[in-house]
């Protein structure tokens, strides 16, 4: 019934399973929901649907990214930004996921999930070494969710990679610029695999992050340096400020070095000054 796959996709959409759905039902005073077995029949119908409007949309944001970037003199290459997230902070995370956007759509073409365990798997190892197991083992491989080795923080390092290799394929592109955000082993890990003939990638930094790490330097300055900060000095604030306008003569200023450099220090002489 219909209305038990919107049940279903509410659910998930919040992050709810099955045993969430029968309580649910339970405190509504409503009937006992679906099965497990058809429950995984949903999920399994959502997942081919909702894969399949992913891919045409990260189809159409790369064509656009494309365009966009011919018009500006890049040919077949497009600058890309990277990041990550995790299921759990502080790395200890089973899972992970990593994106790819379009610098001048702002649009996701690229999505990569890595995991480092496997339900089923984790079900059907006290059957191991029976021949059921062995049935199941021999479908099971190409489904299977556990997709990565090693530790969690490594998972972003290791699906940029993957997505930077995969471009041609996917999109007919290559990524030429990727947009940091500091950390240095992504890069490292993009130069290292080579993904493109003749092609060397290149980093530019995210001014956001330019900007953060302005601020950070700042206050451990203002932390570590014995009446540095306090009224009329390095406040709070005037440290907000400073990284502000960083930023924005960064912004205002990108293709020229010279440019840059005076406005960055026309913010210094102009919060120094008595006037």
């Amino acid at each position: 019934y219909d209305i038990n796959r919107r049940i279903v996709l509410a659910m998930r959409l919040l992050g709810v399973g099955v045993n969430g759905i029968k309580k649910f039902c339970a405190f509504m005073c409503l009937p006992n929901p679906i099965f497990q077995s058809f429950y995984d029949k949903i999920v399994s119908t959502i997942s081919i649907a909702t894969a399949a409007v992913r891919e045409k949309s990260m189809k159409n944001a790369a064509a656009k990214e494309k365009e966009l970037s011919v018009q500006k003199g890049l040919a077949e290459r497009i600058v890309v930004s990277g990041d990550g997230t995790w299921k759990k902070r502080g790395f200890s995370s089973l899972l992970g996921v990593t994106s790819l956007i379009g610098w001048c759509t702002g649009k996701v073409i690229d999505v990569n999930v890595k995991s480092k365990i496997c339900n089923q798997c984790n079900y059907w190892k006290k059957k191991e070494g029976t021949a059921e197991y062995e049935e199941w083992a021999e479908t099971h491989k190409d489904s299977c969710q556990k997709n990565h080795e090693g530790s969690a923080g490594k998972m972003e390092v290791d699906a940029v990679i993957q997505m930077f290799q995969r471009s041609e394929e996917l999109h007919g592109l290559k990524y030429s610029h990727y947009v940091g955000d500091g950390d240095s082993k992504t890069f490292k890990g993009i130069l290292d695999s080579n993904p493109y003939e003749n092609l060397d990638v290149k980093k530019k930094e995210c001014i956001d992050h330019v900007q953060k790490r302005m601020g950070t330097r700042l206050r451990n300055l203002k932390k570590n340096v014995r009446g540095l900060g306090g009224k009329g000095k390095l406040t709070g604030k005037l440290i907000d400020d400073l990284s502000l306008y960083f930023g924005l003569a960064i912004r205002r200023n990108h293709n020229s070095i010279v440019d840059m450099k005076k406005e960055i220090w026309a913010t210094l002489y102009h919060k120094i000054s008595t006037d």
